[in-house]
Parts: structure tokens; C-alpha cells; sequence
């Protein structure tokens, strides 16, 4: 397969004592075999819920537990996640990958899959039937004949009794879901019992050599930056390594915890066992109850429409960091580069626009899961046990970014949170008009015609995605209730009809002040107000918008601009990231949302973090105008580092006036 990860995770195996090694030395090498996992290769050990899981879904596949008691059974397994519908795991032991196992959404159940290394392995140990196919060819999809069999997974053989499939019987149906094209057999190895106290052990020198460079690196960033250590922890195993390595560089450290409001129990109760494990003062950054009304003005999260991180996490953290750590903060959190491209891309030391005074550092990008966990287990330190049921994420129990499967643990193990979300997205399905498979198959999950989320609606009969359908309705159905919709494209100008006045009577003074804040000229003329910037013309009358001219870039992002004001004036979300940000102290919060105060700087950073400004008006408003789902990625919009430029700007102009945290 092509490379597509700038980092790789490697994975050696000891054949004699039959376990992982994560960083042999030098000489030895050549002693080890290299697992052969799927990029980035982020393997972890498996955990008492997921042997549990692999030998029932081996079971229901194969009628006994004998596989699962050949290759699995008293030995280390590793989990490697690989892409699939929903979530899949390669499933490794004694050097090899024996198979995948899986959630098959549309089944409602775990499945554990051969691959060629546990066909071959199955078949010569007589532990899995197969049916011998007279054809060269075999493809995904493929028909075959039902054998008399029990199991549900048979071996599919070509004419010359090769291994190159396995089956699946469907619906009384056998057909083919894996073809093979490398033929090489499994490793060898002693096959001896281990467990993982003998893989900590053998390990022990590798995570000596990954601590002093993770330590070093802390005090390094420390003696630069020279601000107080905070660790952001989460209740996960990734912060909870940094948290014990930034102990051991610093001493005594703050610890951070977000509180976002929608964390599972056992999270909120291992985040006071490890404060006071450690002896150290907590500071809860707490959203309450914002996502639950949130939820009414934006609708649901998505993978691609994150606003819930900024109403519940980022400013939250911003008002507690401005108010704990005015001076600023070095942030240090449990980021890895194996969790996802981005993070693989990412810098090891970074700042952050949403809180731009703090400066961030993570001392395990490059450490693995493996790393992680047997560092946990070497050094004993007091992990979140819902690792041991089965979860593999932890954080916010309804993410956008959580496969199906994870949301069916958590209906399993907290039925009564589950329902609550439950009730939120039958709610926005009845108002955006969609099938009862729109929150079967999570397709609430993204906001654009993903191609994930065409993958899914592929499936479902008789559905069919239409975006700008969707967006409409989410925006009337909003606190907002305002929608574009008709735009008309004519000569050098832009039309826009809404379904309702643009801007409401009672709020054109609010409106007039947060334009002037922009530095944009406003007036009225009779019935209609217009804005003028210095390149573009706007007229609001009644519901239409007149953009002149409306051919450059500039001309978009000032209707942005404007759209940003509009819908800010009708459904803010009182998150009061406007009031934090602003440098001098000139806006305050009223009942109609923000309201600026002269003299103002214009540094536009009230606009440039705010949530319904980033996220509604950019992905759902601006889309629906321009007549692309994906308009928000232009090139044109301010980003992330222009922000920060302001920030750090308007911060050295006016840093002992910074306005005072809330």
C-alpha cells in the first residue's frame, strides 16, 4: 500500500521469548522479526474486555472457541486500529497478524476475520472448514456454493487447493469478503506462554531511553518559554504518561481538566484519584451545561463541524487559563503522532489560537500505544479502568469522531446518558427530515457529503444525500431561523433572499454597533441598511442582501463578515469568547449577544473566536451562498496563524490592558 504517514510506528518480535520489543538495541536487531502491520502501526495491548470480545465473535464464526485458545489464549495479543466501515482491529500474536476483528454495523455484532497468516495456520491445524473452489479468479463479493458446514467463516480454496479467500455465509449465502495476494506463510516463533509483565520487563531499557528524552525535552521547552507547567489531563492514557513525566522534569505542576459536561462517570472519578495521587491542585475548566443548549442553535456535531469543541472545551479553557495563568502557560499535554495525519504533521511545541497566551508542548509525540502502556505498567500508574471493559477512547462519550461500536458500548454500560442523546438527534432527525438510519448509522456524524458518509448512505434504500436540503433546514430549525435561500449570481453583484428579515427591528442597533466595530461604514436608507467596507457595497432590505461588486476575494470576506455580525446578533450562544479575547476590554455581553464599546482596535478577534461565527456561519451559511459544502477550506478565509498574528500583536500594543479574565 502506498505511504501515506510521515511517521511509522515499528513493532519488533522476540522469537524466543515470543513477545514485543519496542526499541532493541542496535545489536540485537537482526535477532528480532518486524511486525507487519497495517500504517501507522499504532498496536496496544489487549485488555481483559477485548479478549473477551475476540473469543465471542470467534465463536459465533467458527462454532468453538479452539482458535481462539491456538493463537490467542495465554499469550500477548496486540491491537492494531486499520481502516474500515466502523472500527477494525488487526489482531497480532507470536509475531503474526492472525486476522481482523470488527464491528459490522449493519449486523450489529463483532466479527473476527481470517487473514492469510490465520487461514494458513486454521487450516493446517484442522481448526477451520473450507470449500474448494474450481476457478483462478476470486474477488470481494464473489458467490460461492455452500459447503455443509456450521461455521459461519470457511477458507475459500482455488483448483489447486491454494488458500486465496475467506468466506462469510450470508443469508444462507457463501461470499467471499477477503482475497489474498501474498502468500508467504506465517513466522515462527517459540509459541511459549508471556504475559505482559514479561514484555514490561523485557522492554524496561527502551522506556528508560523514551523517558530521559521525553524529560529533556520538557526542560528544555521550559528554560525558553520559562512559564508555569500546567498538564492538561483528560482521564486517558496518553495525558497520563505526560502528566508522571512532567512530575518527574518539574516537580510540582498544576493540573488542568476540562470538564466539557458530557464525560463518562468513571472518568470524572479517576481525574480526583490521580490529582491527589499526585498531590496536585486541580483546576476544572467547566462548560456545565453548554453543550445541552448549544446543541439547539448549532445542531449536532460532526466530524467535519467541531463546534462542540469550542463551546465546551476551548473556551472554557481559555477563560480558566486567562484567570489561573494570566501571564501565560506552558501547556502540556498527551499528543501523539500516531493518532491521526494532523497530529503526525504537528509540531512538537505550538500555540493555539483559541488561547493564544498559552504555549503547548506534548513529550510523547513519538512514543506509541505500546509505549504508553507499558510505560503505565512499568511505573504502575493509576489508569482509567474503562481501558479494561473494552473502551479504546476516552473524553466526550457522544464524539462525532467515535465509530458505531464505541457508541454501543456506551449504550450498553450508561443506557440512561445514551438516551439522553438519544432524544437530542431524534429530535434534529425529525426536523431535518431524515430516515430513522440517519442516527442508526451515525450519518448525523458529518455535516458534508463526505465521502465516508456517502459510503454509509450507500447502503440504506432509497436515500439519497442532498447537503443543501440539510443545511437549510438545520438553519431554520436553529435558535437562528434565518436561511438563505435563493442566490442569484447577475453581472458584478451577489443577491441573496432569506426567509426572513436579515436583520429584526429590535436588533439593528446591535447590529450598527458590531458592523462599526469592523471598522465597515453603516447607515440606514430608508427601509434598507447598507454597508460599505473599502472594496465592497451591501444592502440589507428586508430579507435580500445586495453584495456590489462581488468578485474578488475580498468582496466574499466581507459578506463573511457581515453574515458573522448578522447571525451573532440573532442566536448568540453567550459563550462570551468575544468578551475574553478582546484586548482592551470593549465588549460586554448583553441579552442580544456582544456589544462593543469605543474606542475599538478593529482586530477583528471577537469575530475570529467566535464558535457560531467559525463554525455555523462558515460551514453552513457561507456553503449554502456560495454553492460549496467545502467553502469554508477557501484560501482567502483568516486561519489559525493570521489570528494568532493579531493576538500577539495587539498583545504587545496593549498587553497590561488585556481585558481580565471572566
Amino acid at each position: 500500500m502506498p505511504r501515506t504517514w510521515p511517521k511509522v510506528a515499528k513493532v519488533y518480535w522476540d522469537p524466543y521469548d515470543d513477545i514485543p520489543i519496542i526499541q532493541p538495541r542496535q545489536d540485537e536487531i537482526d535477532l528480532y522479526y518486524v511486525l507487519r502491520l497495517t500504517e501507522p502501526g499504532d498496536a496496544r495491548p489487549a485488555r481483559p474486555g477485548d479478549y473477551q470480545r475476540l473469543r465471542e465473535s470467534i465463536v459465533r464464526g467458527f462454532g468453538s472457541d479452539k482458535l481462539f485458545r491456538e493463537l490467542f489464549e495465554n499469550r500477548v495479543v496486540l491491537f492494531n486500529k486499520v481502516p474500515h466501515w466502523d472500527l477494525m482491529w488487526e489482531v497480532a500474536s507470536s509475531g503474526n497478524v492472525w486476522g481482523q476483528l470488527y464491528f459490522d454495523p449493519f449486523a450489529d455484532t463483532w466479527k473476527f476475520r481470517l487473514s492469510y497468516h490465520g487461514a494458513y495456520e486454521a487450516l493446517d491445524k484442522g481448526l477451520v472448514d473450507h470449500v474448494k473452489v474450481d476457478s483462478k479468479y476470486f474477488y470481494t463479493g464473489m458467490a460461492i456454493n455452500p459447503p455443509s458446514s456450521s461455521q459461519q467463516s470457511l477458507v475459500v480454496l482455488d483448483y489447486k487447493g491454494r488458500i486465496r479467500a475467506v468466506a462469510e455465509n450470508v443469508g444462507g449465502k457463501l461470499v467471499v469478503t477477503k482475497t489474498f495476494h501474498d502468500y508467504r506463510p506465517p513466522v515462527e516463533t517459540s509459541r511459549r506462554p508471556s504475559t505482559l509483565q514479561d514484555v514490561v520487563k523485557k522492554n524496561m531499557e527502551g522506556l528508560l531511553t523514551l523517558e530521559g528524552r521525553a524529560i529533556r525535552h520538557l526542560l528544555k521547552v521550559r528554560e525558553k518559554y520559562n512559564y508555569k507547567p500546567v498538564v492538561s489531563y483528560s482521564g486517558g492514557k496518553d495525558s497520563l504518561v505526560s502528566l508522571h513525566l512532567a512530575v518527574k522534569a518539574f516537580g510540582g505542576v498544576d493540573m488542568l481538566f476540562n470538564d466539557t459536561g458530557i464525560e463518562l462517570p468513571e472518568t470524572l472519578k479517576n481525574v480526583e484519584e490521580v490529582s491527589k495521587a499526585y498531590s496536585l491542585d486541580l483546576v476544572t475548566a467547566s462548560a456545565g451545561n453548554f453543550f445541552w443548549t448549544a446543541v439547539e442553535t448549532f445542531g449536532p456535531p460532526g466530524k467535519d463541524y467541531r463546534w462542540c469543541c469550542k463551546i465546551i472545551k476551548l473556551v472554557p479553557i481559555a477563560k480558566t487559563s486567562r484567570a489561573k495563568w494570566p501571564s501565560g502557560a506552558l501547556n502540556i499535554v498527551g499528543q501523539r503522532a500516531y493518532e491521526s495525519l494532523d497530529r503526525a504533521k504537528s509540531p512538537v511545541v505550538w500555540r493555539n489560537r483559541w488561547i493564544p497566551h498559552v504555549v503547548s508542548t506534548t513529550p510523547i509525540q513519538d512514543w506509541s500505544q505500546l509505549s504508553v502502556w507499558l510505560y503505565i505498567y512499568a511505573n504502575k500508574l493509576p489508569y482509567n479502568r474503562l481501558y479494561d471493559t473494552g473502551f479504546d477512547r476516552l473524553g466526550c462519550y457522544l464524539c462525532p469522531s467515535s465509530y458505531l461500536a464505541e457508541f454501543k458500548d456506551v449504550s450498553t454500560h450508561y443506557p440512561c446518558l445514551w438516551e439522553r442523546w438519544l432524544s437530542v438527534l431524534e429530535h434534529w432527525r425529525e426536523r431535518l427530515n431524515q430516515p430513522p438510519e440517519w442516527v442508526k448509522y451515525g450519518l448525523w456524524r458529518w455535516l458534508t457529503p463526505a465521502a465516508a458518509k456517502k459510503r454509509v448512505a450507500r447502503r440504506i434504500p432509497g436515500y439519497a444525500l442532498d447537503w443543501r436540503k440539510e443545511y437549510t433546514l438545520r438553519l431554520l430549525s436553529s435558535e437562528a431561523r434565518l436561511a438563505p435561500l435563493h442566490v442569484k449570481r447577475g453581472g458584478n453583484s451577489l443577491e441573496v433572499t432569506f426567509n426572513d428579515n436579515v436583520v429584526e427591528d429590535e436588533a439593528q442597533q446591535t447590529f450598527a454597533e458590531n458592523i462599526r466595530m469592523l471598522s465597515f461604514k453603516v447607515w440606514r436608507e430608508g427601509d434598507s441598511i447598507l454597508v460599505e467596507t473599502k472594496n465592497t457595497r451591501i444592502k440589507i432590505a428586508r430579507n435580500t442582501l445586495k453584495v456590489e461588486p462581488f468578485d474578488k476575494d475580498e468582496n466574499v470576506e466581507d459578506l463573511a463578515d457581515v453574515l458573522k455580525v448578522t447571525y451573532r446578533t440573532r442566536s448568540c450562544a453567550k459563550c462570551a469568547s468575544c468578551v475574553l479575547w478582546c484586548p482592551l476590554n470593549r465588549v460586554k455581553m448583553t441579552p442580544k449577544g456582544p456589544l462593543p464599546r469605543v474606542p475599538c482596535p478593529s482586530c477583528k478577534l471577537c469575530i475570529d473566536t467566535c464558535p457560531l461565527a467559525d463554525q455555523l456561519v462558515e460551514k453552513v451559511v457561507i456553503p449554502l451562498i456560495l454553492g460549496n459544502p467545502k467553502a469554508f477550506k477557501r484560501s482567502s478565509r483568516r486561519h489559525g496563524a493570521e489570528v494568532i498574528q493579531v493576538f500577539t500583536r495587539m498583545y504587545r500594543l496593549w498587553g497590561n490592558r488585556v481585558s481580565p479574565a471572566l
